[in-house]
């Protein structure tokens, strides 16, 4: 990664001639320079409140919960049909 942001950015360069706090700093850096901050808009999740994001999150894993169960359902239904199918 820090190749691309830094041309001199070597492994060995990094490795026998910086510190590990150079290191970060310079890819923190560079990171900023490439990919600046993202504001804040009003669809997007830095917006929502902690309540709002919980609510998204408990939403999300009951549909995973429900879609897990009618894999089992389907499995159960095709090992009747066919037996063990792994």
């Amino acid at each position: 990664m820090m190749a691309f942001l830094y041309p001199w950015a070597t492994k060995e360069y990094l490795l026998w001639n910086m510190t590990i706090g150079q290191i970060i700093m310079y890819n923190n850096r560079g990171l900023n320079l490439r990919y600046p901050e993202m504001k804040a808009t009003e669809s997007g999740l830095l917006v929502k409140s902690v309540k709002e994001l919980k609510q998204m999150r408990d939403d999300y894993r009951k549909q995973i919960e429900i879609e897990n169960k009618n894999i089992e359902n389907t499995k159960k239904d095709l090992t009747a049909k066919y037996g063990d199918i792994g």
